[in-house]
């Protein structure tokens, strides 16, 4: 069946503006007295910010609610003060990884379940997948909220049949069972698709010829020069990207086929852009830090919450015909974010440079950030390159200063194979500043 795209839900997902505000201001009236009145996070939040439920009737008085932060909720680790239902009714609970810091919990009713899988239904069913299509799962089972979320939602809601390979196995046994049962559609992190892609490079292996014609991703960022490479290499029709966070769904964003950004799932959530510094709302078109609150979350809702992802919305028409606003792949986090002698680069904007210059497009790439003795900043890229030239380094350094006006640029080409590979999140920025 793939790519012939469409709606899962079309009433709500094509669902007239104003229609749609009205549902978010009975929702948010109705979570924020629960927040209130079950989780003690909030009825402190509340009362130290002077405000009560009533003051919040519309999706206007949302800027009267303090925001919460990943700190917030790491303070209560695991679930101190933050249930608002009995325990007895949690049936699911994910987390974060911990890597930098305690982990963040995301507790889940069944109902919780239920809604996230119809979620992610929807952009299966944007890519096209019904009964008949086969699908690879190559996103991580377990704590992680990717397979085991996303299999339930194409396999019962949609009728696909799931191959639960997960993101543990070798690439080459990926690649047989690509090559062996044919499946119509792949799901991983662009990471991950980027090391099949070598992979299958290494072994003479033409991916364009196993037939997958739809792929989804999500879990990180990525550049639109890496969507092209994953897309060209597959020769898949159809590409949609998934995007979301365990502590609030954890996925509530999914791209269409008209590839114009990803559409929030504005019934169950509301987004915001601020400012990152001084956390003043942003309009449409302004380029801030995304901030999510719930509406409908049972176990835990999350109230403005910032997501440290940068991004902008866009409420023009879309062209497939879903009302919900859309938001623009995140180009980088505040925390992943460098700032190099006061400029601010993103590792998503060094990748998409790489990746536009032929020599290096397939290459991996690390950025490692250094101060000097004398307090000066130096940023190095190293990329693995086939053919190493000072032509080529000059003309890397050269774009990366022509993007970048005012940083400091090393470039540094390596072996090909010498960098480190990722099969779920890639993490390529090592920074020693001791800031």
């Amino acid at each position: 069946m793939v790519p012939h795209s469409y709606m899962l839900d079309p009433e709500l997902e094509t669902m007239p503006r104003d229609r749609l505000r009205e549902l978010q201001n009975q929702r948010l009236r109705n979570v924020a007295r629960r927040c209130y009145e079950k989780m003690e996070m909030y009825r402190e939040k509340f009362k130290q910010a002077g405000i009560s439920p009533e003051d919040i009737r519309t999706v206007d008085d949302l800027h009267k609610i303090p925001f919460t932060t990943k700190d917030d909720l790491r303070a209560r680790y695991p679930m101190n003060g933050l249930l608002a239902v009995p325990r007895e009714q949690v049936a699911r609970v994910h987390m974060t990884t911990g890597t930098t810091g305690k982990p963040t919990v995301s507790p889940l009713t069944k109902d919780d379940i239920y809604r996230e899988e119809v979620v992610l239904a929807k952009c299966g069913a944007a890519l096209g997948i019904g009964p008949g299509d086969t699908v690879q799962m190559m996103f991580g089972y377990g704590l992680f909220a990717g397979s085991i979320l996303l299999q339930p939602a194409l396999e019962r809601i949609l009728g696909a049949s799931i191959i639960p390979v997960g993101a543990g196995v070798p690439s080459t046994t990926q690649l047989d069972i690509m090559r062996d049962f044919q499946p119509k559609v792949a799901c991983a992190t662009p990471s991950f698709f980027l090391h099949i892609i070598e992979v299958a490079k290494e072994k003479g292996i033409a991916l364009d010829r196993l037939g997958i014609r739809g792929i989804i991703t999500g879990a990180e960022a990525s550049s639109e020069a890496t969507r092209f490479k994953i897309s060209t290499a597959f020769g898949a029709t159809a590409y949609m990207d998934i995007y979301g966070l365990c502590e609030l769904g954890p996925h509530f964003c999914v791209e269409c086929q008209e590839h114009m950004g990803m559409h929030f799932c504005e019934e169950a959530f509301i987004p915001e852009i601020i400012d990152p510094e001084t956390g003043t709302s942003l309009g449409p078109g302004k380029t801030g830090m995304l901030v999510v609150t719930c509406l409908m979350k049972e176990a835990m809702p999350i109230l403005r919450y910032q997501t440290k992802d940068i991004t902008v919305m866009d409420d023009k028409p879309c062209p497939c015909g879903r009302t919900h606003i859309r938001m623009q792949r995140p180009t980088g986090r505040t925390d992943d974010m460098i700032k190099v002698k006061g400029v601010n680069i993103f590792p998503s904007q060094i990748e998409g440079i790489i990746r536009n210059i032929d020599q290096v497009k397939d290459s991996e790439f690390q950025i490692l950030v250094d101060r000097s003795e004398k307090a000066v900043d130096m940023l190095t890229v190293k990329i693995e390159a086939k053919e190493s030239s000072r032509e080529l380094q000059q003309k890397l350094k050269g774009e990366f200063q022509r993007v970048f006006l005012g940083s400091n640029f090393n470039v540094e080409l390596v072996e090909l194979g010498s960098l480190p590979r990722f099969t779920h999140k890639a993490k390529r920025l090592i920074d020693t500043r001791k800031l």
